[in-house]
């Protein structure tokens, strides 16, 4: 996947800084397991502003409920978006989000190293490893154990190291439950996905929102539901060009197919006359949707990652970056390559999953 120059440029100071101040680091990290007897509370630290990022974090949050009942969970994260996907999960306590432009607002900046240091965690773990943003807020926090995944560019003072290369899902969904072994909590004999677990008030208000939306373009009953989403990071956004010649060629293998266009700021306008439109602010509802959809269909895309993590039943279309660490989890859904696919390839594709 390519890069804008901005990015590129942020993440080479970013990797420099974190490399000069590992070399003055003093790391005293101790290879032992924490006993969950006297852990009341964790705190995980993802400071990242992608929404695929922070669905990658409910199977860890869901073995941590699963294995320690009563644990409180906070988790920092760096999108107020966050919350509202995140919070409602039935053990996580707060989610606190950090401005993305943080220096640029002392006063912002000093409310928010005060909140990170006034509640004493049993446990602090550090998901990115060796980003800057990272490591300041766990230098900050107050945790009896901090631990991290292993990284050259680590320079805040962990107790506990853990080492990428020992890692036995390939999935970024699934890279967080490595941390289970500091727990000395056994990994799941089946393989998790990511589940943001919906409430039914949720589910029946997506419900409500799909009939209504059916019942006022007069669609019938017997018709498949297909939700899609056009936009996508960087290039793996693929063309509204390409996008008509999938819903040309689908609507000539089956008619009784209607397809819904997710709307978003960065979309707001439907792809022709042909889709109906939808869109909601409530990214738990919006993955209810996705749920009560027969399909969803999108580029490798936080959306993806939501429809996944509320049960709906996925088609992803990747052209850039890897399937196997990106791509849907789930044995009802699907992942593609498309780049040497046509449109109408996608279409039969598409049809013979519905």
């Amino acid at each position: 996947m390519k890069y804008p120059l901005h990015v590129i440029i942020r993440k080479k100071l970013s990797n420099f800084l974190n490399g000069m101040l590992a070399l003055f680091s003093k790391k005293t990290a101790q290879q032992k397991y924490i006993d969950i007897s006297e852990i009341k509370n964790i705190l995980i630290i993802r400071p990242n502003y992608r929404i695929g990022n922070l669905i990658f974090l409910t199977p860890f949050i869901n073995e941590l409920q699963k294995n320690i009942p009563d644990v409180k969970i906070d988790i920092i994260v760096g999108m107020k978006l966050a919350g509202n996907i995140l919070e409602p999960m039935p053990n996580v306590d707060k989610v606190i989000d950090i401005p993305r432009k943080l220096l640029l607002h002392p006063l912002e900046m000093l409310r928010y190293i005060q909140l990170t240091r006034a509640k004493q965690y049993d446990v602090a773990i550090n998901i990115s490893g060796g980003s800057t943003s990272a490591q300041i807020v766990t230098a900050l926090v107050n945790a009896k154990y901090k631990a991290s995944f292993a990284s050259e560019k680590l320079w805040a003072d962990f107790t506990h190291i853990q080492e990428r290369g020992t890692k036995r899902y390939r999935h970024m969904g699934l890279e967080s439950l490595e941390f289970l072994r500091f727990l000395n909590i056994d990994f799941p004999k089946q393989e998790p996905t990511l589940d943001i677990k919906l409430t039914q008030d949720e589910i029946e208000k997506a419900k409500h929102d799909l009939g209504k939306l059916l019942h006022s373009n007069n669609v019938g009953a017997e018709t498949k539901m297909i939700a899609i989403f056009r936009n996508a990071r960087f290039d793996k956004k693929i063309a509204d060009e390409w996008w008509s010649e999938w819903l040309n060629e689908l609507q000539k293998l089956n008619k009784n197919i209607i397809v819904i266009d997710i709307l978003s700021p960065d979309i707001p306008q439907k792809l022709n006359d042909k889709v109906l439109a939808y869109s909601n602010k409530d990214l738990r509802v919006l993955g209810a949707f996705f749920k009560a959809c027969d399909l969803y269909i999108s580029a490798d895309t936080g959306p993806m990652h939501l429809a996944v993590a509320s049960s709906a039943k996925v088609l992803a279309l990747f052209n850039k970056t890897n399937m196997k660490v990106y791509g849907t989890l789930g044995e009802k859904n699907k992942t593609i390559d498309i780049e040497n696919l046509l449109p109408q390839d996608v279409a039969k594709i598409t049809v013979d999953l519905l």
